[in-house]
């Protein structure tokens, strides 16, 4: 989630004023690098800021930039280790562990992420970081197969976030594993609601329009019973899916 990059960003202009800012120049060097995606000067930048620095906020904000460089490097191993150390160094900052959990995800240590995502809700469980939290847990259990567990965590994240399109997106996606067409259905006309461009919503909600139908017996539903479902196939065919056509040709052009 960029939000959290972008708010350390932010952040930092402010609090290297208070340290050393004789490294102040080789520190936005290194962002720029970042931002640029030129992780591996990034890396390397970050590196020669830190044999210099003894101010602790700036050693935590260069291990927590070089672990993003590292991420983009796909090297998780010396991400993590990174933030193991930010967080050693500031304990108390949850969107350390918000990053670390990320990071062990994209590792495929999905009991260590959880484990990240399950501690800060025991510390947070209604900011910013327990929005992720809850989001990142309802991925991590799609992903294990959990789905109905999956759903929870969404309902906690939207509680929280009645806004989030991306939520009713991804717990629409797991109620329809669960064979719950209508609630997906639901979900998906909210997250188009709140995003009247969420391409993947229109097909996914088209699609599962469809398959309401077909589930009855009707294989071959009539146009006027399709009809609804094939605008929603056809919008996200006008916003570039393309992997709408054979829905459209089988239910929507032929009949």
């Amino acid at each position: 989630m960029y939000k959290f990059i972008l708010t350390f960003f932010i952040s930092l202009t402010v609090q290297l004023s208070y340290g050393q800012t004789e490294l102040k120049n080789e520190f936005d060097k290194a962002k720029e690098f970042l931002k640029s995606e030129d992780y591996t000067k990034a890396v390397t930048s970050f590196s020669n800021v830190l044999a210099k620095a003894t101010d602790d906020k700036l050693k935590k904000y260069c291990f927590i930039y070089r672990a993003f460089s590292y991420n983009g490097l796909n090297d998780f191993k010396n991400a993590i280790t990174d933030l193991d150390k930010a967080i050693e160094l500031d304990p108390n900052d949850l969107a350390s562990y918000t990053d670390r959990g990320k990071t062990k995800a994209y590792a495929n240590d999905l009991d260590g992420a959880k484990k990240d995502f399950l501690f800060i809700l025991t510390k947070d469980s209604t900011g910013g970081q327990a929005e992720a939290a809850f989001y990142y847990l309802g991925k991590i259990a799609y992903s294990e197969g959990q789905f109905g567990q999956s759903i929870k965590y969404y309902d906690k994240l939207l509680e929280l976030a009645p806004k989030d399109s991306e939520a009713y997106f991804n717990r629409a996606v797991a109620k329809g594993m669960i064979m719950d067409v209508a609630g997906s259905i639901k979900d998906y006309d909210k997250a188009i609601e709140l995003n009247p461009n969420y391409m993947e919503a229109y097909a996914n909600r088209g699609v599962a329009k469809i398959n309401l139908l077909t589930s009855k017996g009707n294989l071959q539903p009539a146009k006027e019973q399709t009809r609804d479902a094939c605008a929603g196939l056809k919008k996200a065919k006008q916003l570039g899916d393309n992997t709408v056509d054979d829905m459209i040709f089988i239910h929507c052009e032929k009949k």
